[in-house]
């Protein structure tokens, strides 16, 4: 739970972002707990869809990833995709998962300008998010939102850096938190596709927003 004055703070900068965000066809729920957003997200999802997620702490925290586990009306693809040990079977799968009815996941940032910002390694959270998933809901917390687009991708390329060190892996940024984008090549290199969401058609994508600091 935020103090007082953080969550006043943060619920003013939510009020300037929702109408903007709605200008570019993107519905945005406001939740002050992350148990009302679990709620409200299983709620949202309708009964015999195909269900996929892209790898997120947010959903992680706040219980969404049980929940979904947890639920028999509707197939979360995400259990049985995971579940494959063959790394080729498990790529496939994840590549049909993709055009789920509803993709879920976290965003690693959001411009009071109005653009959803993310990075993936892959890129299956990324491709279920700018086409392939019918419905998506898109789902932070209100410490995601910056001012600028150019914030926003800075704070994308820290984010990265926190993952790193779940990962274990060692970019260029990983002593200070600087991105050293042209220095940075794989094997150890976190960003590997950046999706910037500017708009979309009506209806499709979702945000529920939580009054909480949520993942990286």
């Amino acid at each position: 739970m935020l103090d007082p004055s953080v969550a006043a703070y943060q619920r003013t900068l939510a009020n300037t972002l929702i109408p903007v965000l709605a200008r570019r066809n993107i519905a945005t729920h406001y939740c002050p707990t992350g148990q009302e957003a679990v709620k409200l997200i299983l709620d949202m999802i309708p009964d015999g869809a195909s269900v996929m997620a892209g790898s997120s702490t947010t959903m992680y925290q706040i219980g969404l990833e049980d929940a979904l586990n947890a639920e028999t009306r509707f197939d979360y693809m995400r259990t049985r995709v995971r579940g494959h040990s063959d790394p080729e079977l498990r790529s496939e799968a994840r590549r049909h998962s993709i055009v789920a009815d509803v993709f879920l996941g976290g965003v690693n940032a959001i411009s009071l300008t109005g653009e959803l910002v993310c990075v993936d390694a892959g890129g299956n959270r990324v491709a279920g998010f700018a086409f392939g998933g019918k419905k998506v809901i898109v789902v932070a917390g209100v410490n995601k939102i910056v001012y600028t687009l150019e914030e926003a991708i800075a704070r994308v390329r820290r984010a990265a850096v926190q993952e790193s060190f779940r990962l274990d892996r060692h970019p260029p940024c990983l002593p200070d938190g600087i991105c050293r984008n042209y220095e940075c090549f794989p094997p150890e290199r976190e960003c590997g596709k950046l999706l910037i969401i500017e708009k979309d058609i009506p209806g499709r994508i979702s945000l529920v927003l939580i009054e909480d600091f949520l993942g990286f």
